[in-house]
């Protein structure tokens, strides 16, 4: 593999992030990590309670981050980088079970989504997730979601978000940390250049409405996520919001940095 492609490719790639606590909560149970230069981005939404969300989000993100830390990109393939993203989850996710039996928490887990760019071939690209958080893609106007939801609601087959009965709202059905070991959804997805990603935990996609999500995107904002994050806490922020924002090359200039990022 030539280094020199991996680098161009994600050099070029114009990464936006935030993460806030919203209107009603007292912790940040979300974790998000950007690992730029191997195309991986991610959000995890955790829950438990007493520290349990925060430690089962975190734990996704930074088992990632400590996998990928000491690779060079064109040292794995692209199919090699999925297998140890879903490794990684699956390790996780005994250690998060393991946890909670020592601290004796019931349902402690988190959901986890990312964003795998093919840095040799920028057509090519893969959403994996456990849980609700989702990956949107935007193109030609329209943002459209990527992921389907591991809930109840979704698997109900009710698209209709009003006659969706109240027990059902917001039970996931799938979730890293509640067993040893969890299926890892993959979705392949055809990238084109100045394609735009977004990926996001519940607290801001149950604030804003598919539609005023877009408008966002056709609006041209500077800082996308801050801006998402600001009409989330305004819509109410009943809950955490995790965004990031991603915009492939072709209508984005490079960022001013890619080291790793945890938050």
């Amino acid at each position: 593999m030539d280094t020199s492609v991996h680098k161009s490719y994600a050099q070029q790639l114009k990464v936006f992030s935030r993460t806030d606590v919203g209107k009603r909560r007292q912790r940040n149970e979300d974790s998000l990590g950007v690992i730029a230069r191997h195309g991986i981005f991610i959000v995890a939404d955790g829950m438990g309670g007493v520290d349990g969300g925060d430690y089962a989000s975190k734990r996704v993100v930074d088992d990632l981050v400590e996998r990928f830390h000491n690779l060079q990109p064109d040292s794995i393939s692209f199919e090699d980088r999925l297998d140890r993203i879903c490794e990684s989850i699956n390790i996780s996710s005994a250690g998060i079970s393991e946890e909670a039996y020592k601290r004796e928490i019931s349902g402690m887990g988190t959901t986890f989504v990312a964003l795998c760019l093919d840095l040799e071939n920028p057509s090519q690209a893969y959403a994996l997730h456990v849980g609700d958080s989702r990956v949107y893609q935007y193109r030609r106007k329209t943002l459209r979601p990527i992921t389907r939801d591991h809930s109840l609601a979704a698997e109900s087959g009710l698209e209709n978000a009003e006659a969706i009965p109240l027990f059902m709202a917001g039970v996931i059905t799938r979730a890293v940390g509640i067993k040893d070991e969890v299926e890892v959804e993959r979705t392949p997805i055809h990238v084109l250049p100045g394609d735009r990603f977004l990926l996001c935990s519940d607290g801001l996609y149950n604030m804003i409405p598919e539609q005023r999500l877009n408008s966002f995107f056709t609006q041209g904002h500077e800082d996308i996520s801050a801006e998402l994050v600001i009409a989330a806490n305004q819509a109410g922020g009943f809950d955490n919001i995790t965004v990031i924002v991603i915009d492939i090359p072709g209508n984005s200039s490079p960022p001013e940095s890619l080291d790793d990022t945890i938050t």
